[in-house]
């Protein structure tokens, strides 16, 4: 068991560990400093002594705030020993994903590198950070996308779930043709799971011309206290509104992070949907 202490120890001695998070939003990363610099660091960073200085494990992103905040020290969870790239890894997974702080992209290499380092199955990833080995599988199989792909879907260009449907075709040039028609905004994801389909199965799926009007169906859902949401698409079933649910709040936690207005973030979350 490493042996570990907390402390205020100098912000400049900090140097960053390569982090399972790759992308710092400037906006959200602008206005944590200014709430770092009204109420300080309100949780430790955890890191490692190298040589006379300090290796950042886990809270780049708390760091970084506390730098832009003018802060000369920061609190930190110091562990001594010995830690293998697996332990870094698992660490900063179960920080990050405990705060849902990874998008799926993220949290695919993460878990890629986690079980390379460790040899360790799926399963038994899923349990030591804290989800359930389906959630496991499907992240990593963003992995099978085309790289640029993943790229779109890290900067929240290509929402996760039509993502994981792309992930499905073994073809990259497949795999491109469709996810330049959802970054168009011409293939809706019931659309999207049906041309996948057709691809695997080695058929053409059937198009439907752009400028016709389709008939769509609406439903209102209410909950309560005089709050309602209304869903529209050409075809509704409790398996799709479920998954789109599940996509929005992702993406809404994604984009309203930094504490935005909710019609910023509404904003924001609608031009990545097209």
């Amino acid at each position: 068991m490493n042996a570990r202490t907390i402390e205020q120890i100098p912000t400049e001695l900090v140097d960053a560990e390569p982090q399972v998070r790759e992308r710092f939003d400037e906006e959200s990363l602008l206005a944590l400093a200014m709430t770092v610099k009204v109420a300080g660091v309100q949780q430790p960073i955890t890191v490692r002594p190298l040589d006379d200085r300090y290796q950042i494990i886990t809270g780049e992103r708390r760091w970084r705030a506390a730098k832009l905040a003018g802060l000369t020290t920061i609190p930190a969870m110091i562990v001594d020993g010995e830690l293998s790239e697996a332990e870094i890894i698992e660490l900063q997974l179960i920080e990050n994903c405990a705060r849902e702080d990874l998008n799926p992209a993220e949290k695919a290499k993460a878990y890629d590198r986690l079980m390379k380092a460790t040899s360790r199955p799926a399963a038994e990833i899923a349990r030591r950070v804290g989800t359930s080995p389906a959630t496991v599988s499907k992240v990593t199989s963003l992995l099978l996308l085309a790289p640029e792909i993943l790229e779109h879907v890290q900067a929240g260009r290509i929402p996760y779930s039509s993502a994981y449907e792309l992930a499905k075709l073994g073809d990259a040039t497949e795999q491109r043709r469709l996810a330049k028609e959802v970054l168009d905004g011409r293939l809706t994801r019931d659309r999207l799971v049906a041309e996948t389909k057709a691809v695997k199965a080695g058929r053409p799926a059937a198009r439907t011309n752009k400028r016709q009007r389709v008939a769509r169906q609406r439903v209102v859902i209410k909950l309560g206290e005089g709050r309602s949401v209304a869903v529209s698409a050409p075809t509704l079933s409790v398996d799709s509104v479920v998954t789109w649910f599940i996509d929005l709040a992702e993406q809404l936690k994604h984009a309203g992070a930094d504490g935005r207005p909710l019609a910023e973030v509404v904003k924001c979350v609608s031009s990545n949907g097209k």
